[in-house]
């Protein structure tokens, strides 16, 4: 056998194949997951999903500006298909737990002549929407908007796949790799399925902070993880074309994984033609963000109130009680990060929040283990940036449009925290005793078990809906709404690709065991 020598072209080689391969199984598994929630979700059951349905179709046929005399208080006015005009009366079940969602009408696939409709959203950012609005120029009715998200679910999985092969690129990869398998909760998918670009900007951002990462790390030689490189130019273009506030977790994430290393490690990374290309690449896609931002700052308003339920203003609230405000609420987001699906009124069960919380704490208390201050001093900025910058935003926006943050909305920093305490203790050497294995199972068996409760738990929401009693049976005796391939097609599923990711996990992190071990009396 010959050996490979570190540094020469051949480790190159080896190395870039290692990395796709580490990328597309990764790929793969979290586009299961996504188009999963994709299905089990009935349409227009994700937050403002309607709106951002019509703004795709209407910049997939290049209706991109708003044109004169179309945009209003209420929204911007575009020429889109009727079925799609008309989504807005799939909502009849939102905000009412307690009612399935077989009270909407069908979609009818020949309603496509063009009409007027209306969308909040006109005046975001067109790159998320000119892509995931393609289906609706070949396709109509159901199929259409279930496309649409399918392919809105790929892009959010490809760039968290970006993120964690870039993970699997550090010295010790471990620590960080389970931390951010932590952080993709169940509120993480359920967000990369549906049509918005809320879910493009979480992806990217964990893509972009985890490629710093890489990339700093390895600035001494960067030629080993030339795909991080290019991962951080797309993630950071992406990021800053999403919406208006993609820029500050850019900022933010930039900020962060800077504090894990030291300057000389940013001197370093200039000597290297291929971060100028990328950077350079990097700043046309920010500086186009930015564009946009300053051209809609003159646009007309186009966006109405918060629907009910979602907006909390109530007379006049002074900026600084608005900050004071979303201090004391900073717990409370916390439950929306794991899981309150719909528009905010379907939450998980307890069980899955406990569960979540328990590793959130443990992860939380470990970075005080730690005595190396760099290191700490990340998680504690980044910490800091979760609780103060969605308050200092909710402060500026209050008086215009009144209390609107919800917990969706800082999900990029939530990754970014989560991900920078699993780098504060990396350099911990992994257990890899029995007793470790023992654990590592147990935990994997308890997150197979939450994420499928908790797809399960909405799957019965929007199929019985979830009134006072318990009407599990009812799933099964009289369902009053069903998904493409039945609910119980899909929980299975689900189950089955869970089961799948805890092996690829645990063999990743014991190399050479197996997950589903059997006891010893069963295997003589």
């Amino acid at each position: 056998m010959s050996s490979i020598i570190p540094g020469t072209p051949a480790d190159q080689t080896q190395r870039t194949r290692s990395a796709a391969r580490i990328f597309w199984r990764i790929f793969l598994l979290l586009s299961a997951i996504t188009v999963l929630w994709s299905l089990a979700t009935p349409l227009m059951a994700y937050p403002d999903e309607p709106v951002h349905t019509v703004k795709a179709a209407a910049v997939a046929r290049g209706q991109i500006l708003p044109a004169p005399g179309t945009s209003f208080g209420h929204g911007v006015h575009v020429q889109v298909p009727s079925y799609i005009a008309n989504l807005q009366a799939q909502t009849c079940f939102t905000f009412l737990r307690d009612k399935p969602a077989g009270c909407a009408p069908p979609v009818a696939a020949d309603d496509n002549y063009l009409t007027i409709g209306v969308t909040s959203a006109g005046l975001y950012n067109p790159m998320y929407y000119w892509v995931v609005g393609f289906p609706s120029l070949f396709m109509s009715g159901a199929p259409a908007i279930f496309a649409m998200r399918i392919l809105s679910a790929l892009i959010s999985a490809a760039f968290y796949a970006a993120g964690f092969t870039a993970l699997s690129r550090l010295r010790h990869p471990k620590w960080p790799i389970v931390a951010a398998a932590i952080a993709m909760t169940p509120m993480v998918f359920f967000l990369s399925s549906g049509i918005n670009p809320n879910s493009l900007e979480v992806a990217a951002t964990m893509a972009a902070f985890c490629g710093f990462l890489v990339v700093l790390e390895n600035s001494g030689q960067l030629r080993v993880v030339r795909p991080a490189v290019i991962a951080v130019a797309v993630s950071c273009a992406a990021l800053a074309n999403t919406r208006s506030v993609s820029l500050v977790w850019l900022l933010c994430a930039f900020i962060v994984a800077g504090l894990c290393y030291r300057w000389k490690d940013f001197t370093a990374l200039f000597r290297h033609k291929a971060v100028v290309i990328a950077i350079a690449l990097a700043a046309v896609g920010v500086a186009l963000g930015l564009v946009w931002n300053v051209l809609m700052l003159n646009a007309p308003p186009s966006a109405g109130e918060a629907p009910l339920g979602i907006s909390n203003a109530t007379g006049e609230i002074r900026p600084y009680n608005a900050f004071l405000t979303m201090l004391d609420r900073s717990f409370d987001y916390v439950a929306q990060y794991i899981g309150v699906m719909g528009w905010l009124e379907s939450s998980l069960p307890q069980a899955v929040f406990m569960f979540w919380n328990l590793l959130l704490i443990l992860t939380l208390l470990m970075v005080f283990l730690i005595r190396h201050w760099r290191l700490r001093m990340a998680f504690l900025v980044a910490l800091a940036m979760l609780v103060l910058v969605p308050a200092v935003m909710q402060a500026a926006l209050v008086s215009s449009v009144g209390f609107i943050w919800q917990g969706r909305y800082s999900m990029p920093l939530f990754m970014i925290a989560v991900i920078a305490a699993g780098m504060c203790f990396r350099f911990r050497r992994f257990p890899l005793g029995r007793s470790s294995e023992a654990l590592a199972r147990l935990l994997l068996v308890a997150a197979i078990v939450a994420h499928v409760y908790g797809f399960l738990y909405v799957l019965r929401r929007y199929v019985v809906g979830i009134p006072d009693s318990g009407n599990w049976q009812t799933m099964i005796t009289v369902p009053g709404w069903q998904p493409p391939f039945t609910w119980e097609v899909l929980t299975l599923a689900y189950a089955g690709v869970m089961i799948v990711a805890a092996a690829m996990l645990f063999g990743y992190l014991y190399p050479g065991r197996t997950f589903a071990r059997l006891p010893a009396r069963f295997r003589r």
